[in-house]
């Protein structure tokens, strides 16, 4: 009877470890809604002898959150700042930096502090427009060494007009991720969507976007996002 019992009991125990362990096990695939938002302060103008205003100066202002676990709850969060400088008419720069605290999936708590250089070329032509951004990323992580990433996102935009108004453009974009420590293409972004001016301070961007990723548990994510931007003269 006792041996019974005991092996009984150890069956339990072997089966319920098993079941916890599968429950666990981190996905190789998620569903997530991506929420962002940005607002624009302009700090420094110039106006021209025509009356034109240029600005020289702004201070972005970041907030990010994210929903995985089949947006079920809070995946990633995100606060930055950063200063976005117009150097001519088809170069920008902006410095920034973001804190992030992300749960990619239950059990697992990520903490990072990011300082960026972004370097953004771009031209609009009369039918679609190209950017080309072009970041360095260096991340300070408290799960698992630092890090330096280069990205290149380039973005093609094909505004729909009527009137000579602007209706809305809808865009597709591209952004390969290169891992200086791994010495390898990390990762890479693919996104389509529409940007919508709603007002001459009020815009979004409504977009799906696919990530692919090498060397991460998270193999692949199929996303939906928004991402908002302000701005306040």
């Amino acid at each position: 009877m006792f041996m019974s019992n005991f092996f009984t009991l150890f069956a339990l125990l072997l089966f319920s470890n098993v079941f916890v362990f599968s429950q666990t096990e981190p996905p190789e695939t998620d569903f997530q809604v991506w929420n962002d938002t940005t607002v624009t302060i302009p700090l420094i103008k110039t106006t021209d002898s025509a009356g034109k205003e240029t600005e020289k100066l702004n201070l972005l202002i970041n907030g990010t959150l994210r929903f995985g676990g089949n947006a079920t709850r809070f995946a990633d969060e995100r606060i930055g700042f950063g200063f976005e400088i117009p150097v001519n008419k088809y170069l920008t720069l902006t410095p920034n930096y973001l804190y992030r605290a992300g749960q990619p999936y239950k059990g697992r708590k990520e903490y990072e502090h990011r300082v960026r250089f972004d370097a953004t070329i771009g031209k609009k032509w009369s039918k679609f427009s190209l950017r080309d951004r072009n970041r360095i990323e260096y991340r300070i992580r408290n799960s698992g060494s630092d890090s330096v990433r280069y990205r290149n996102r380039l973005t093609l935009s094909v505004p729909v007009v009527k009137d000579k108004k602007e209706l809305f453009a809808p865009f597709v974009a591209t952004e390969p991720f290169y891992d200086f420590k791994a010495k390898q293409w990390t990762r890479n972004e693919f996104s389509a969507g529409i940007s919508k001016k709603f007002t001459d301070n009020y815009s979004a961007d409504f977009y799906y976007l696919l990530q692919n990723n090498r060397g991460n548990v998270l193999r692949k994510l199929n996303v939906f996002g928004i991402n908002f931007k302000i701005k306040i003269d």
